[in-house]
């Protein structure tokens, strides 16, 4: 189980995402919702959490708590995905500038 004080600091850290983006803050409770940050927290490495959260406000036009709590899985996954994708096509990129300067 996880420190409170780092579960109530994930909760907060999702509020400074709010007011960083311009989002209406929301209202959370945050004595309801440690328990899933506390879920977070043992699950995946904080620097981690902090990358898919902010992976989540790049590609969530209305991001929520609860919406990220649940997905931080899927984020971390879909992101690994696009690392590769990115690696790879610039691998491609640089191969085809090789075959074409010839």
């Amino acid at each position: 189980m996880s420190d409170r004080k780092d579960r109530f600091a994930l909760i907060s850290k999702f509020e400074q995402h709010c007011k960083i983006n311009e989002i209406i803050r929301p209202a959370i409770n945050k004595y309801v919702e440690q328990w899933a940050a506390d879920a977070i927290l043992e699950s995946f490495e904080y620097k981690d959490i902090v990358s898919a959260m902010s992976y989540y406000f790049e590609i969530n036009s209305s991001p929520t708590w609860k919406g990220f709590a649940r997905n931080v899985d899927r984020l971390l996954q879909s992101m690994k995905v696009q690392e590769e994708d990115d690696r790879f096509r610039k691998e491609m990129r640089v191969k085809t500038r090789e075959w074409i300067d010839g």
